[in-house]
């Protein structure tokens, strides 16, 4: 059987989702995919070897400026796919697939602007020298804060920075946030050292702040522990997206493009920031029981006060209706079953809540622009 190989750099779970990608289109070519950790290919000659020893058709590589970096010619012989290479010359005219930054940035600061916060502020990469992908996040999400009209603190990086100086000047930093300022950490990792500099100066959130990082994973334990809402980045689809481009399925000359499904929501954006306990008691109630019915009128009919005062209410606190909350809610759970299992759509919208299989079709073509179906054959 021919191969591909998957060169991966990644934390396991970003890595295994890329992997996924790659061999649901692979498998149905009758390929298979040989994945390769970077710790089992240090250097270039480590890498000339597996490709020897596995024979490969292709591969598909990610680059990383935390791991070895194999530019083109490393590969020999072997059509190559990279993802998000850097802007050098080594890499310009390849077969690439890149991450939409700025849709990333731009998910980013719509969760964290609908509680109309007061100010903004973002924690970037943990070095000076920015990689291409954090300095396109930094930069788009800088944009659209004064767009907006609202200044944007930005945590500043040393080059002389050691761990443990690095924690110190951040818990200074997050300690000096005004109230309710909704931060933005470029990824996962920054996230949850965010969370340990407000744990370390006794901030809550969300009633002090907000907080959001990015790609859904990436930081092992870490996001779960503070329940930090994270941009879910379409992993597996940038896995798929490498496999066609590599096997010729692309179309056109345009860089197939991936970027953000949703926002996973955790606690650190619950009432965005409002300081209104029942904002954060009805959250919590919708996502226990949004795919077992539960309606807007139902959670209404649980608080004091008329619907209409509750609707408005719940809308200023965290800027969108109660039933987009239901929704968003319900949206998640439906894309975990599309992915991971083969439960038929119809068991599906009973499953999550929605009144008829064609009703979840019409708000899933709304929401992501493609079918179920198309969706599910992407992500399979």
């Amino acid at each position: 059987m021919a191969k591909i190989l998957h060169i991966g750099f990644w934390p396991r779970e970003l890595r295994w989702r890329r992997f996924e990608g790659i061999r649901r289109y692979a498998i149905a070519r009758g390929l298979e995919v040989v994945p390769v950790r970077s710790d089992e290919v240090p250097d270039i000659s480590s890498l000339r070897a597996a490709l020897a020893l596995h024979r490969p058709i292709g591969a598909v590589a990610e680059w990383g400026g935390f791991a070895p970096t194999f530019p083109p010619h490393a590969f020999g012989h072997v059509p190559v796919v990279f993802f998000d290479p850097p802007d050098r010359a080594a890499w310009r005219g390849v077969l690439t697939v890149e991450c939409d930054e700025e849709a990333v940035a731009r998910t980013a600061f719509q969760e964290l602007s609908t509680g109309l916060p007061p100010s903004f502020a973002m924690v970037s990469y943990v070095s000076p020298k920015l990689p291409r992908w954090a300095r396109k996040r930094e930069a788009a999400f800088r944009s659209l804060c004064a767009a907006a009209g609202k200044a944007c603190r930005v945590f500043p990086t040393r080059r002389d920075d050691t761990p443990q100086s690095r924690a110190k000047r951040l818990a200074a930093w997050v300690a000096d946030l005004p109230r309710h300022c909704a931060v933005f950490a470029i990824d996962d990792y920054r996230a949850v050292e965010t969370m340990d500099a407000f744990a370390a100066v006794r901030r809550a959130l969300p009633y002090t702040a907000t907080l959001v990082g990015a790609n859904g994973a990436g930081a092992p334990g870490g996001i779960e522990k503070y329940s930090i809402s994270t941009v879910e980045i379409d992993f597996e689809l940038s896995g798929y997206l490498a496999a066609k481009a590599l096997l010729g399925g692309g179309e056109g000359t345009a860089v197939p493009r991936y970027g953000p499904m949703l926002v996973r929501r955790g606690k650190t954006t619950h009432g965005r920031g409002r300081h209104e306990p029942w904002i954060l008691e009805a959250v919590e109630t919708i996502r226990r029981e949004a795919c077992d019915g539960l309606t807007a009128a139902a959670l209404a009919a649980r608080q004091t006060g008329s619907r209409r005062n509750f609707d408005r209410r719940f809308r200023e606190a965290v800027g969108h209706s109660v039933l987009e909350e239901i929704r968003q809610v319900r949206l998640e759970r439906v894309l975990t079953l599309l992915s991971n299992t083969n439960t038929p759509f119809g068991v599906i919208s009973d499953m999550c809540g929605f009144g008829s299989e064609v009703e979840l079709r019409q708000v899933f073509k709304a929401r992501f622009g493609v079918s179920m179906t198309q969706w599910r054959s992407q992500h399979r």
